[in-house]
């Protein structure tokens, strides 16, 4: 793995006085080796976190006669890729993916991305040409920030680093942390970051930078691909299971020592196990897989959740063979010191602060036992078990009624369910969806939990800006917005989680991959017809029907998903005094205490004291975000 940096003026070359290297003091990666390599206008540093095999071959900036390469890169399907480039077996053994991504740039030019698979993040120097190209590949799971004006670019994979320069601003993004704080989904938004001009390159997107100009465009459009049309319905589950298992695979093709898996009772994390375990078996190793489990009681789950996923987990890990069960029950990292902490990591407030303490103790607990790669199955909601609408008026409206009839008898749920879930609920929907916005009328637009500040709200204008999007305060989101949110949510990045697991991986001297977000997944799930994603009559059926046999049938076919942190308000309340005195230090910060509802945090954090429920649960998902961003704000 490679952390990388670039500096390239855009107006004239660069005087010695610009060669600015403190980046390598910017992060805790563990570093192994850095290089910095520089030429007229454009410096670039690389440093090196050995951690698989190929890593003894890298070696950054990669300089050739005609290009420079910096990038942190880890590429699926080498043997295919070095066919087609015309490297023997021999060579390929001795080539680093960085060494083969470079061979195919100079083979198919910018062009060479359609032919890349894999997790990767990088820049390339054309000396001749004197023109720059970032990049960023199609699941999102390496990260690339920049920065630029008129005379200067600057990016990074490490935000860290980027801050650190001298050149770049650093002021909050007021409307980011608005939305963060009353999730607000935003298209537009898609480059931002917590920082009003530090940019994010969005997933499948480059960039071109020649005679001053910088230029970003789309090289991955999925939304284009057709959809598949196959006559038999098994063909998809046999197509999918073939596919899985080659992102799997690929995914431990370059490890060495212990696997790690972060898991869970659900179908993702199941079914990537499920598949590793007979993988690393022939390498003679056993997957080492890591359940977060309750401390207390997990009353913060509905009855529609699974707050305790300990003997569910078990059941799987057991069913499938040759795993090793390690149940955490994550006492070590107190709830304000896992938000500092990955506010450290990352530089920027996180979505899902509710989930740190545990991630971190994970985290920790497997870089101590020595793992080097850590699987996940995180991206798997947008794709393998994704829902899909499994609505059967497709077929009525086109006249298909033979399919209509199949698909209607062929269902397991019964005839009352069939009608209700697949052609009463989907027409029925968008007038349930406008009363049950009725019933927050007397709310604000983004609900009674979200924790944003009435000065923030005024300040960036969110209702004005929701409405611009389409929200209507009576009717809610309009179908556009319904439509563009279920397409990020398959396609994008998913709010940049690739990204922070990789962070939080290198942290912990470790790889993290996801094969639920493998580029070849997310295409074929986008082209699957609907109707397999509801086969006969049951959600998420692609991956029941797909890994039918592999996993027991109590995860199979269970209606109960998984709440991870279930307990997590009676942690909080244990912790109630340090979390009462973090609140203190907000409320004394400006900008801290007009930006958030700090009474309402505190009156969170009181009602604890009569019991936990899902719904206070809710709230302390909110409280923990909120401390989370003011954490943030307390930096500026």
């Amino acid at each position: 793995m490679t952390k990388f940096y670039g500096l390239y003026s855009l107006r004239h070359e660069l005087n010695p006085d610009h060669h600015w290297n403190r980046v390598g003091a910017t992060s805790d990666w563990s570093r192994t080796g850095h290089e910095i390599w520089q030429e007229g206008p454009i410096l670039l540093y690389s440093q090196l976190l050995r951690i698989n095999p190929h890593d003894a071959f890298e070696l950054q900036p990669l300089v050739t006669e005609d290009f420079v390469l910096v990038g942190q890169i880890r590429l699926d399907d080498r043997d295919r890729l070095g066919q087609n480039l015309g490297v023997n077996d021999d060579q390929l053994s001795q080539l680093s993916d960085s060494q083969l991504f470079l061979q195919a740039w100079q083979h198919w030019g910018q062009n060479c991305v359609d032919y890349l698979y894999g997790d990767w993040a990088c820049g390339i120097w054309d000396r001749h040409r004197q023109s720059l190209w970032l990049g960023r590949d199609a699941g999102g799971n390496r990260g690339l920030y920049y920065w630029h004006n008129s005379q200067w670019l600057i990016f990074s994979n490490s935000l860290k680093t980027l801050l650190a320069h001298p050149f770049v601003p650093k002021q909050p993004n007021a409307y980011q942390i608005a939305r963060q704080l009353a999730l607000v989904m935003d298209p537009s938004q898609e480059g931002a970051t917590a920082y009003g001009e530090i940019m994010r390159l969005p997933v499948g997107n480059a960039i071109r930078c020649h005679d001053a100009k910088v230029e970003l465009y789309t090289w991955w459009q999925p939304e284009t691909l057709s959809e598949l049309a196959w006559a038999d319905d098994e063909d998809y589950y046999q197509a999918f299971r073939e596919l899985y298992r080659t992102a799997v695979s690929d995914r431990l093709a370059n490890s060495h020592g212990p696997v790690g898996l972060m898991f869970s009772s659900g179908l993702d994390s199941g079914s990537v196990a499920s598949l590793a375990a007979p993988i690393l078996k022939k390498q003679h190793e056993t997957l080492q897989a890591y359940t977060s489990v309750p401390q207390f009681q997990p009353d913060g789950a509905s009855r529609l959740r699974l707050g305790d996923e300990t003997g569910l987990a078990q059941a799987c890990a057991e069913y499938i063979g040759d795993i090793n069960f390690i149940p955490v029950f994550s006492t070590e990292s107190s709830i304000i010191y896992s938000l500092e902490k990955l506010l450290e990591i990352h530089d920027r407030p996180g979505h899902a602060a509710v989930n740190y303490y545990w991630i971190l103790d994970i985290l920790t607990m497997a870089q101590a036992q020595g793992i080097k790669v850590m699987l996940t199955g995180q991206g798997g909601n947008a794709t393998v078990s994704f829902n899909g609408s499994g609505t059967l008026w497709p077929y009525v409206l086109q006249g298909k009624w033979q399919r209509f009839l199949t698909e209607f008898c062929q269902s397991r749920v019964g005839t009352w369910q069939t009608l209700k879930g697949q052609i009463l609920r989907p027409l029925l929907q968008p007038s349930l969806d406008v009363l049950a916005h009725l019933k927050t009328l007397n709310q604000a637009p983004w609900g009674n939990d979200a924790l944003i500040g009435p000065e923030l709200v005024a300040e960036v204008d969110l209702w004005g800006r929701m409405e611009a999007m389409g929200y209507h305060r009576i009717l809610g989101a309009s179908q556009a917005i319904s439509r563009e949110r279920i397409k990020q949510f398959r396609l994008g990045g998913l709010g940049g989680i690739g990204e922070i697991w990789m962070e939080l991986g290198a942290a912990h001297h470790m790889d993290v991959r996801d094969p639920t977000r493998d580029r070849r997944i997310i295409e074929f799930c986008w082209r699957v017809p609907d109707r397999i994603f509801w086969a006969k009559g049951l959600q998420r059926g692609l991956i029941r029907q797909g890994m039918a046999g592999s996993l027991p049938k109590m995860v199979l076919h269970s209606k109960r998903k998984g709440l991870q942190a279930a307990d997590i308000g009676y942690r909080v309340w244990a912790q109630r005094d340090a979390i009462s005195t973090t609140l203190d230090k907000l409320e004394a910060h400006s900008l801290a205490q007009a930006w958030l509802d700090i009474p309402k945090m505190r009156l969170t954090l009181a009602e604890l004291a009569t019991g936990i429920t899902p719904a206070k649960t809710v709230r302390v998902s909110s409280l923990l975000r909120g401390i989370g961003v003011g954490l943030f704000l307390m930096r500026f």
